[in-house]
């Protein structure tokens, strides 16, 4: 009996080794991953970009920010005034971050239309940029993604603290983290939650309250709010912000929303616009959409809610009434890099990642709404796109991320030119020359 024990020892030790081994090559995986480029070397790859026929203002501005927290019916809100500092009048976004975003979010597209003479106001309710932060990491993981991506609002610092639940229960011991599975549900929970229409409303109220703050703000010459032009507003929204932006253009909802006489903006541009299939009514609920939008979203552009895909998101630009209308398309672009957080440089460094959805399913394959072709577009993929994949000799384009960014950049500046500075060069930029210029990374369309 003890000679059979003995027998069985060194098997049982070889197992040990093993498995031993396979912990230490998961975890040289894990560890070892190609590093994101640092912010030097992303500005240099998104600045040559730009410099191969992207829009560049007829000026640009040297800016500031100012930060503050207003109470309005017992609600914080997080607002945040970026202005150029020159002396002078410029036309004022109101920029809505997303679910799980600071006011502060956004910060490459806000920064690139102060810089081109616009002044940006963002404002968020601390209880949404708040939502998601016991959720960990699940927010801002692209289909395919590993799940080390970093949540949306959170800091580096936030992201590398260990949470309450990770760090110590009872005698200190390590308590384990919810499954991925368990959280993608508690985030598709809080998602439909704070999309619904009630929640809207909500956010449409104090959105109208801090528009009039603002003003007053300007008017008793408070720096940065003082050079706002209040006769010239465009809304721009990405995620749960741009739900809020129809709605203030006219989206129907099927039920009376409120209405504010001041805020008359003159346009608007949405990010990654949300169009939930459920609620229907998706022909008929654009029509009262008769100012000048620019909606963009990608191919891979599927939000962790799973209450709008990147087939059913070009609905706005679709069924919108025609004139002025134009539709960003991103080939291969997906929700988080329309975050406007990064600058490009991690959504091409492995296989993995935002493509991972484009690798595994083609176009289309998105988890909520799904099916094949985006509505509206026509002419199939242009050259050198191969199954919806941008190709350079076969192999993906590195620096693809860098250009939809810059496709961001040019687009909504060139827009922003061309509807509210009537700026020739601009329009001529879009009807043009934006085009070519982009190739196999996306398309503009114009209806």
């Amino acid at each position: 009996m003890f000679q059979n024990q003995n027998i069985h020892k060194p098997a049982r030790r070889l197992f040990r080794v093993c498995m031993a081994l396979l912990a230490l090559s998961l975890c040289a995986c894990s560890f070892f991953r190609p590093s994101l480029p640092g912010r030097e070397e992303q500005s240099e790859k998104l600045a040559e970009a730009m410099a191969k026929g992207g829009y560049a203002p007829a000026r640009g501005f040297e800016i500031g920010s100012k930060h503050d927290i207003w109470m309005h019916d017992g609600t914080e809100l997080d607002v945040l005034m970026t202005a150029p500092t020159a002396p002078g009048s410029y036309p004022l976004i109101v920029y809505l971050p997303s679910l799980g975003e600071d006011a502060r979010a956004g910060q490459l597209w806000r920064e690139t239309w102060a810089k081109a003479g616009y002044a940006v106001f963002s404002m968020q309710p601390l209880a949404i940029s708040r939502a998601l932060k016991e959720l960990g990491s699940t927010m801002g993981v692209e289909p395919g993604e590993s799940d080390e991506g970093e949540s949306f609002g959170s800091s580096d610092e936030d992201s590398a603290r260990p949470s309450e639940e990770e760090s110590g229960g009872w005698f200190g011991e390590k308590r384990r983290r919810p499954s991925r599975a368990a959280r993608n549900s508690e985030l598709r929970y809080l998602g439909h939650e704070f999309f619904a229409t009630d929640r809207l409303k909500n956010r449409m109220e104090q959105l109208f309250w801090a528009y009039r703050q603002a003003k007053i703000w300007s008017e008793l010459r408070q720096p940065l709010f003082a050079s706002a032009d209040f006769s010239k507003v465009i809304l721009a929204g990405y995620d749960l912000g741009a739900q809020t932006v129809t709605a203030v253009m006219g989206e129907n909802f099927e039920t009376p929303m409120p209405v504010n006489s001041e805020l008359k903006p003159l346009a608007a541009m949405v990010l990654s616009p949300s169009v939930n299939l459920a609620t229907g009514n998706v022909r008929s609920r654009f029509q009262k959409l008769s100012l000048p939008i620019l909606v963009i979203t990608g191919t891979e552009d599927n939000d962790p809610y799973a209450i709008s895909s990147s087939s059913v998101r070009t609905a706005v630009w679709g069924y919108a009434p025609g004139g002025g209308k134009y539709l960003l398309l991103l080939k291969g672009g997906g929700h988080r890099l329309l975050s406007g957080s990064e600058m490009g440089g991690r959504f091409a460094r492995n296989d993995r990642g935002e493509f991972g959805g484009m690798l595994s399913g083609g176009m289309g394959s998105g988890r909520a709404g799904g099916g094949r072709g985006m509505e509206g577009m026509s002419g199939g993929f242009p050259d050198g796109m191969r199954e919806g994949f941008p190709i350079e000799g076969g192999r993906k384009d590195p620096n693809l991320g860098y250009k939809h960014v810059a496709a961001i950049y040019s687009a909504s500046t060139a827009f922003l030119d061309s509807v509210v500075k009537n700026d020739r060069f601009a329009r001529f930029w879009l009807e043009d020359k934006v085009n070519p210029w982009l190739g196999g990374a996306g398309a503009l369309n114009v209806r």
